[in-house]
Formats: C-alpha cells, structure tokens, sequence
C-alpha cells in the first residue's frame, strides 16, 4: 500500500485537470473519457481527525484534515496556519502542540491523479520539512458505495503523510440525466423530483424583489424569458441560470444537500440548498436566502431531504427475552393492506417494518424516512405518510409488542398529524398486517400475527445443563451451588437468601426445596423461588424461572434468574448474586448473576511486552472480564465493533460473538468474527499494537483468507477512562486507534536510602534491614564473596584497603568487587536491584562491578545471597532471596464456589523442577513462584520459569527468561492453566516478550508427572503439560461399613489399618466406631465433667485433590436443631512411619481433623 504513495510522490504521469471547484475534479479516465469526482460529501463542519504514529515523536500525533477548504473549529495552539487543510499536533496533557502547521494548504495547488483506477489527491503544505520540500499528505480515495467511513493513517515517508479513505465520494460521479437524485450510504438514495412544482413556485426576495424558481425542473409556462429557466427575478429579461445537465446535486459539509446550476456562460449563478425537516409539508415553499458575488441563494425545508435513520428492530420483554421483527423488513418491496371499510375499499396502505419504503412507491410514500404511507388506488397523487421509521418496537406494561410511525403528513384537522400504530401476536402463520380502525385524530391502528413475534424457543437442559445449539458448547452451573452456605443479599427494608442448582441448607419458612428466600424485616420468610434446575438458553442469555409462594392474596411470586459471563477474577473472588423487585409491585423478582461458568470457553493471553531498553508496556489495565469495549462507527447507528484488550470478547446477548473472538463487529443482530485473540501486544518500531488474527472469511477481491484486526496505541499519561476509536476497514484489515494512560512505558524506578517505592501498587520496599552486617555466600571452588547492603563492609573484611560493599577471597587475593550505594531499583516482575561499581581493576580501562537482584522467593525456602555467575569476568551477579522483597505473593490457589484449584503443594523451595530435551536444552520452572536460585544459571532473578543449554563442562548458555509469576492459576475445563508473562525479548520476534503456558491435566489415578515440555509457538510462548490429581474436582466415593473405595489406588482402605482409638486433646477418635468411649460413634469429646458429645458416625467420603474428605454427623444436640458433626482428612505423607497422627485444625460448626 505504501510503495503505491511511493511512486505518486515521484510524479507518476496521470492526466488531471486545474481544480474546477473546492470539491469537483474531472479528470481523464483510463479509457480517455473525462471523470468526475465530488468529494463535498467528505466535507464537514468539523475537521476529521486522524492518529499518526511513527518513529519519531516529533511527527507522532493527530492530524486535522479538511477536506474542500480550510479547517475550521480549531485553537490557535492546535492549528495556528488559518490557511491550513492539513495539521498535526499533539497533546501533552492538556495542552495541544502544533508539530507541522500546514501539512496541506486550502491555496495550494490540490491535484487529483489516477493510479490503476483510483483517485488521489496530493495536497501539498506550506510548511517546509527538508531543504526545497514541503510536507505533503497524499491521500488515496477507494470507492465503495455502501461505507461512510474517516481517513486512516497509512504511512510516513520522508515529507509524505500517507492516508486512505474508503468512501462513496471515490467513486466517479455519471451523468444519469437524474439532477436531484443523490446516492447516500447504505445503498440509499436522495430523490427531490417530487418538489418539483408544475410550472413555477414564486418566492419573496428582499427589497420586495419577487423570484420564479423550480425545483428539479425548468420553469414552465412563460414565466422566464429563454428556454429551460431554472430561476429567473419577476419583470427581468434574462433568467439566473439555465436547468440541464449541468445541474449537480452533493452533499454540504453543515449536512444539508446543495444543488448548483449555472448560467449561459457557465459560471455558477444559483445555489439551492434542501435541509432535512420531517415535518415540512411534502410541497414546500422555496424561501430567498441572499445574493452575494453573482450567485443567489434559495433554502428548501423537506422531509424528502432526510436520510434514513437506522434502527434495531427487537424489543425485550419484561423477562428480558428478544423479539425480533427483522424478517418483516422488506428492503425492494413492501406489505399492502386494503382498507375493509365500504366506504374506503378504494385506499391501500403500504408498510415496512422497521425501514422506509422504497422509491418505486408513489413519491409522498418515499419522502424521507416514510415507514407507512396511505395512498388512493385511482389517484396515486393523492397518497399521504403515514409516519417516520424513528425508534425500535417495544412492549408496553401490558406485554403488547408495538410498532409506532409518527410525524405523517397533517390531518385534516391540522392540530394533528397522521401516525400508525402497529400490534404484533404471536401465530404460528404469518397472516400479514390487517387494518382495524382509524381514529379521528388520524391514529391508523392494525394487528399482525406472525410467528416473528414468537418469543423464540430457548435451548432448555435439565439437572443445571444446557446445550447451546449454535456453538454446541454446554453450560454447566452445577458447581455454582454452594455447599457450605447460602448466599445472603442484604436490602434497606428486607433480604434474601439464595442459592442456586441445589436446595437452600435452612428451610423458609419451613418449607424446603426453595432457591430464593425472601425474608422481610419482621422475620417473616416468603418462598419466593422454589427450586427449578432446568436451565433455559436463548440468544446468548442464561436463566432459570422459579415460581413461589403467594406474596400478596392471591398473587404467587415468580423469580428470573439470569447468569451472565464475568471471566474468572485471578485473585479469587468470588462473584455475589444480585436480586431486585421488578418494581410494579406485582411479586416479580429478577436475580442477577456474573459468573464464570455463565462463560463459554475463553482465551486470555500475557498483556505486557518489554522494550530494548528495558521499559514494559502493560495492557492488563485494558482488560475487562464482565463488559467490553466498544467502538462506534462515525455514523453513530447502533452497529460498532466490540473488543477486548488480551482476552476473549465477554459473551452475553450484546456480544454474541464467537469464543475466541478479539474483536467482533456488530451489525444490527449479527455478530462477525475480526480476529481471534492468539499473542499479546508488540512493538513495531517503537509503536505499540495488538493484533486478532484468523476471523470471519475475507470477501475483498486483494484480501487475505481472514478477517483480521489491528489496535495501535498511544500513550497519553490523561486518558484514564478512554476508549478506542474506529478508523475504518482496508482489505479486510479493520484499524482501530487508542489513546490511553495504559500504554505509557513504565520503566525502571530508583529510590535512594535502600528503599524503593512500586509504581503501580504504592508499596514502599524497605532493605535498611540487611544493612550494618555482613553476609557470605561461596562459589562452586569455595571461594567466599562477602557482601554489605546499602553499606561498607566492616572493618574486619576489608579488601585490597579501600572502601568496599562486596569483597572476593580466594586462596590467593582478595578482590573488591565494588563501592557501596543505597540507591534500589525497581525492576520489571517484581525485583529489586542493587548495583555496586568502582572496585578493583578489571582489565585495561575496566573495574570490578557486582548486581545483587533481591526477589520474593517461595516460602520455606532460604533466605540470604547466592553466587550465580561472573559475567565478563568482571561483573559478579548475585540472586538473593528475602521476606523484605515480598509485597503479596501470588496465590497459588483459586476458589470458586467450593471447587478449588491448590498448586501450592507443588511449590519447589529447594531445587526447580526440570524438564530436558534431546537436543540439549533444560527448561526449568517452579510453581507460582520464583525459581530457586542456582549457580551457573542466570536467567534473572525472580522469573518463574527458564530455559537454557548445557555445555558438556556444565556451563549454561543461551539462557531465557520464560516469564515472571504475577497471576493465579486459573480453572479449566480439564484442569487448571498457569500463565508466566513478561519474560526475555523473543529471539525470533524481539517485539515480543517470552511466556509460558502451563496446563494441569486432571490425573485421578496417578501421581505428579512434573511438568512435560509440548511446543513452542512462533511467539515464543512455551507450552507445558502437567498431570496431577490436584485439580482434579471432588468425587464422592464409595463407602461400605468401615471401608472407602479410593478411585486413585482402584481399591478398598480400610480404615481399620490406621490403628484403634486416638487421643486427641479432648477429642477421641475411632473412626470404625469402636472405641470404648464414645459409645459406637467414630470422634467424641470429654467436657470438664467427665461427659462424652458424639459428633457422629461416617455418613460419606470425598475424595478432592490428595485429600480423602471423610464426613461424620449424626451427633449430639449441639444448640437448636443443630447436632454435633466432624471432618477427617485424610492426606498422603511418604515421610511418616506407619499410620501418621491427626492433629486438630479448627472447630466451628464442625469439627476439622487432618
């Protein structure tokens, strides 16, 4: 595209002709006819604006384009050249700075060329940009008749602002013979043939001066002298311009549509200008305007100058269910309905739904939007509007699905104006519309039944489960129920409690089987949802409908629950229900709830990509997991394109979009793929982008196979809140433009007095701690490096007599590695960096340096210095892990609604786990948290996973970070997913930044595999296989008297093998029910008295994770229909000698033994 702008600026030979107007160019096509072009559609009151990012700052900014004229609307500090058409400036803050002040110029000389087929114009700038050259914005103009879209930024080469426009105004205007017709966006057409009076309108000028005039014909009769008078003054001898085929018809920049016609000797002497008004009368009166340089003006008020409104055509009922009337939209034709009364046989309505009625209707039934027209079957002329299509059906209270077109033409009673009311039932044939009545005040009602105002059919599944017939992907709540308690939803005046896909554990008001319970202020409780697992799937919304007990005499209550998409939350939360009366008093509740397993699968990917020079670019803040991004079009009509920042568009019934979707385009009720989400951001020359891939199939003739997306960033440290910006579509490739905080770099930062504060989080790291003592470390050869934090060492481990923070001792020298300093640095993933310079001579012109990185190791695991490498043979490079470098560690867990994912069991503090390949390479990785550090391997303190290879004298090259630990891990259909981001420049793309994927495989019957390296993808992600019964969710295994059937070792335990009864503080337990002191029961407690409390016998085992669960209850009476019951878990332990001991964990409501 850019070698196309290339060749121009080299003065390609294109035939073009001098400009004849601000906006019109003829030019000489390819087959040697003449073409012209009318770009006044493009023409606006405000300039457009267009993101320009390059290499260089100095030119990275928003250009302000004219097109047809100056700019106008702008400050002195954006544009300060008034003669300018072109003008870049950028905002540092609130402030605007004009970078190029004129990149075009309304003066200079605009010419249009031809390059295979398609304008361009070259608008060359008065400001200068290199000796003899000013700059220049080429712009290339591709025709397409259906798109309205702004200019987007190509290319910067040398002074040439590269810039593409996709718009009707590229294709050439032809000569039709039709002066007053004007295509419009969408395939629709501007016709103002019907204002056209039978012989003349005369119109009142000023001075009183009297005009004949015509609109979209020649004045007839003898009203103007000479043949075909366009417009002439009364008494005058010769007319003001001549109607023919000079007539032209285009598009104003304030909006409005301006025909032009000129006189004998061709200058341009009359100006009508028709302005969109839809309660004109159909014939309007043409009013004077002004006459100024030999041209007279004239204005037009009509519906017939109005575009089409674009509306949806779905209505939601109370319930939230989706009607959608769209199959009733005709696009060539329309419904006719004959009017029944006796009297009135002679009168046909025409209808649409939701869109205006096509021009091969009589001209009052196309006059603007027109969505219903009355006409009279002799006399055609005699038809009448009956309403604009401006607004979507809707429901009434009633449940009534109404249609309403209103502003028609004027009754006879001209208080009001004519309208029609259209009622839409369901049937199961399509019966068409059927007049009713028409009211005195010309209110035109009619009823429809048709099967298009059906409430469609959802899926429904039993048991929690639905499958979505579309995507064939099934939703299962089951585990949404909550084991342990019912969720309580707290209110001003009453509260609920909730639980859903099981039974609430407390009866309302003793009744059972309920899912809502509403509880009022007195304590009253009113089942208001009784339980109902059948799940309902309808156009991408999830519900239950549960029916209740009365809540008023003779009124039952109903309950809608509705489960919407939240991606999973990495910290752990857990998502709350929200319940809320419909408030028309009727016993109507809706529960609302976001939650993950309301989400089809979805695809996140690492948000952050590190520069060469050390700065990080962090999306994540751009990533949302319950709502989406949206990007409108410039027409502002309810189409745009949805997106989200490294993770899948969040599904619901707005963003029906596909799973894996990136960013999908919405038009009315279809949702199209723009790209799949598949690597995180990179940096092309220094510019921040994100790229979907693999979308919906490209149509475009030149196009690749898919539809793809490209989102260019620009920092801009005051764009907090801001949203993306649509640029248009060029070969299938959709462009979007951000300006946000979110994409500033955050490069390293410094703090002095050993402390360092983190940017993001505010949390201050303080290492003063370590100072004023030595600490040692040794090497693989025993030689011993002493080290100070922050300070000098002290008196008694001096080296070479000066002063030193880090000191060598070998068996024959002792060496400074370096002067003490306080200043800490804060580092990308976490760590901290202290860096000591000056030591002692290091070759010719070079002294000995030492880098001590400090990072939040796993717990457990050593503290204090350990010695990695000498790099360069100069400089000493120390890994060091401590609690003082720790903020929050990452949790290794994630919890969701009683399933719960725990890695942390596989935490290595002591060596990293180690997956090796035939070709020599190691991958070494730990879980969730930093590796532990080990010599000869620098991979950078604090990654959590590396890879490196071994030479044969045990040396490690080549080394990589494969990512830093900063989010949870993640639950999956199979398992659980653990992502490392932010790791070393990708070799192969340094745009990129290495990860690793790390996927858990559910393995109930075996034990950890350690991590099994799968691939590498061309953006460096590594990918990891790792079987383990650790994600495996809870299996309720098989009891039988004293023994559990334990699926991972495929047979009974019996729990007689771990020994009689046992002690346990107060507590005795036997768990076969043996024992002498607790009566048959399996764990009883002795009260200071003497007294035993049963808590039970075994009622259940679970098996979750590595942990048997077995569950005992039954007891005594513990308070009010309560009794007494106990948890055991029993866990595996290789290192105990026989049967292990329990110990006690917690007594609440239950007891919980380990």
């Amino acid at each position: 595209m850019l070698a196309r702008f290339v060749l121009l600026a080299a003065g390609v030979a294109c035939a073009a002709t001098a400009v004849s107007s601000h906006c019109l160019y003829t030019i000489t096509g390819d087959n040697g006819d003449p073409q012209t072009y009318d770009f006044s559609s493009l023409a606006t009151i405000d300039p457009w604006t267009v993101p320009i990012v390059s290499d260089s700052t100095q030119k990275s900014g928003t250009l302000f384009l004219s097109v047809c004229g100056p700019l106008k609307g702008l400050t002195k500090a954006q544009c300060p050249d008034e003669d300018a058409s072109g003008c870049l400036a950028r905002k540092d803050g609130d402030q605007w700075r004009t970078l190029v002040p004129s990149a075009a110029a309304a003066t200079a000389n605009t010419t249009l060329v031809l390059r295979d087929g398609t304008p361009v114009l070259i608008m060359p700038g008065h400001t200068p940009c290199e000796p003899g050259r000013n700059y220049t914005i080429i712009l290339e103009l591709l025709c397409n008749q259906d798109k309205v879209l702004a200019p987007f930024f190509l290319g910067l080469t040398g002074c040439e602002i590269a810039l593409g426009w996709i718009t009707a105004a590229a294709c050439p205007t032809t000569k039709t013979g039709r002066a007053c017709s004007l295509a419009a966006s969408g395939g629709y057409w501007f016709d103002l043939y019907p204002l056209a009076n039978d012989t003349a309108y005369r119109v009142a000028g000023t001075d009183g001066r009297q005009f004949y005039l015509n609109l979209c014909a020649p004045v007839a009769g003898r009203f103007c002298p000479g043949q075909k008078a366009a417009a002439c003054e009364v008494k005058a001898k010769t007319s003001l311009a001549r109607f023919d085929d000079s007539v032209t018809l285009r598009h104003a920049p304030n909006g409005y549509l301006v025909s032009t016609q000129r006189s004998d000797n061709g200058s341009v002497t009359l100006e009508i200008r028709y302005y969109c008004d839809q309660l004109a009368p159909l014939r309007t009166q043409p009013k004077f305007i002004k006459q100024d340089n030999g041209i007279t003006y004239f204005a037009v008020h009509s519906p017939y100058a109005c575009p089409p409104v674009p509306v949806d055509c779905v209505a939601y009922t109370r319930q939230g269910v989706k009607i959608d009337l769209s199959p009733l939209r005709k696009t060539n034709s329309y419904w006719t309905v004959r009017d029944p009364r006796s009297n009135y046989t002679h009168q046909l309505y025409y209808i649409n739904v939701c869109a205006p009625l096509p021009r091969s209707l009589p001209s009052p039934c196309h006059a603007g939007n027109v969505g219903a027209c009355i006409s009279n079957s002799n006399r055609s002329d005699l038809a009448q509007p009956l309403g604009a299509v401006e607004h979507p059906p809707r429901v009434t209270k009633d449940g009534d699905l109404i249609l309403t077109y209103r502003d028609g033409s004027l009754c006879p009673d001209p208080k009001n104006r004519r309208k029609i009311h259209i009622n839409f039932k369901c049937h199961d044939v399509e019966r068409g519309p059927e007049f009713l009545v028409a009211s005195d005040d010309c209110v035109y009602s009619f009823m429809w039944l048709t099967p298009a105002a059906c409430e469609p059919k959802p899926d429904q599944g039993d048991n929690c489960r639905v499958l979505d017939s579309r995507m064939l992907y099934s939703f299962d709540l089951r585990s949404i129920y909550n084991k342990m308690n019912d969720y309580e939803v707290q209110m001003e005046s009453y509260s609920y409690r909730v639980n859903l896909c099981g039974p609430l554990h407390k009866p309302c008001n003793n009744v059972k089987n309920v899912n809502v319970c509403l509880v009022l202020k007195n304590g009253t409780e009113i089942a208001i949802g009784m339980r109902n697992d059948r799940l309902e799937y309808s156009d991408g919304r999830l519900s239950l409908r549960l029916t209740g007990q009365e809540c008023l005499p003779g009124v039952k209550s109903s309950v809608t629950a509705i489960l919407a998409c939240e991606h999973i939350d990495p910290d752990g939360g857990v998502t709350q229900p929200h319940v809320f009366a419909s408030g028309a008093g009727d016993c109507n509740y809706y529960l609302v709830w976001n939650h993950p397993r309301a989400c089809p699968p979805y695809k996140e990917v690492p948000c952050t990509v590190q520069s060469e020079d050390g700065a990080l670019y962090d999306l994540s803040p751009l990533s949302r997991r319950s709502i989406n991004h949206m990007a409108r079009t410039r027409l502002g009509n309810p189409s745009g394109v949805l997106l989200n920042v490294c993770r899948s568009v969040v599904f619901n019934r707005d963003a029906n979009c596909e799973s894996t979707s990136g960013a999908c385009l919405r038009e009315g009720d279809k949702f199209i793929n723009l790209g799949n989400v598949q690597t995180g951001p990179t940096l092309d020359r220094n510019v921040l982008k994100l790229h979907y891939k693999e979308g919906a199939l490209c149509h475009a003739p030149q196009g690749p196979v898919h539809v793809t997306t490209t989102i260019t960033f620009l920092c801009d440290e005051g764009a907090i809140e801001s949203q993306p910006e649509y640029l248009g579509e060029f070969q299938c490739d959709h462009a979007l433009f951000w300006r946000t905080s979110a994409a500033c770099p955050q490069r390293p930062v410094s703090g002095h007095n050993c402390s360092v504060l983190n940017p993001s989080s505010k949390f201050r790291f303080d290492l003063s701690p370590l100072a004023g003592q030595d600490h040692e470390t040794t090497d693989d050869f025993d030689n011993k490096f002493v080290l100070a934090v922050c300070s000098d060492l002290s008196s008694t481990n001096k080296c070479s007599n000066i002063t030193s923070a880090a000191c060598l001792t070998t068996k024959t020298e002792e060496l400074s590695l370096g002067r003490s300093s306080s200043e800490l640095r804060f580092l990308h993933g976490g760590t901290l960096e202290l860096r000591y310079k000056g030591g002692d001579a290091c070759g010719v012109g070079r002294t000995r340096e030492t880098i001590i990185e400090f990072f939040c190791g796993a717990e457990g695991s050593l503290e204090g210095p350990r010695f990695v490498e000498t790099l360069q043979g100069c400089i000493t490079i120390i890994h060091w892990h401590t609690r003082l470098a720790c903020e929050q560690p990452v949790a290794c867990s994630n919890s969701l609604l009683g399933l719960q994912t725990d890695l942390s069991p596989l935490i290595r503090v002591t060596q990293n786990y180690r997956a090796e390949l035939p070709d020599g390479r190691i991958y070494f990785l730990n879980v969730c948290r930093p590796l532990v550090p080990q010599s000869k391997l620098n991979c950078g303190a604090g990654a959590a996973a590396c890879v490196a290879r071994k030479l044969a004298g045990g040396k490690m090259v080549e080394e990589l970070s494969l990512g830093y630990a900063s989010t949870s891990p993640t639950m999956t259909a199979d398992g659980a997913l653990l992502i490392y981001s932010g790791g070393s420049a990708c070799p192969r793309r340094p745009s990129v930044n290495a990860s690793t994927r790390i996927d858990f495989i559910c393995d109930p019957y075996g034990v950890n595999s350690g991590p099994i390296f799968d691939k590498e993808s061309p953006e460096c992600q590594y990918s990891f296989i790792w079987h383990t019964s650790l994600v495996c969710g809870p299996e309720e295994e098989e009891v039988n008297g004293c023994k559990v059937y334990v699926s991972q070792l495929k047979r009974f335990l019996s729990l007689d093998s771990l020994g009689g009864q046992v002690e346990v503080g107060k507590y005795t337990i036997d768990l076969c029910g043996r024992g002498r002191d607790c009566s048959g029961n399996a764990v009883c407690q002795r009260s200071a008295e003497g007294t035993w409390a049963s808590y039970g016998i075994l009622q259940k085992a679970v098996l979750y994770g590595d942990y048997l669960k077995l569950y005992f209850g039954g007891g005594a009476t513990c308070m009010t229909n309560k009794t007494y019951g106990a948890e055991v878990w029993l866990g595996c332990d290789s290192k105990s000698n026989g049967t292990g001991a329990p110990r006690l964990l917690m007594v609440s409501t239950k007891l919980f033994i380990s």
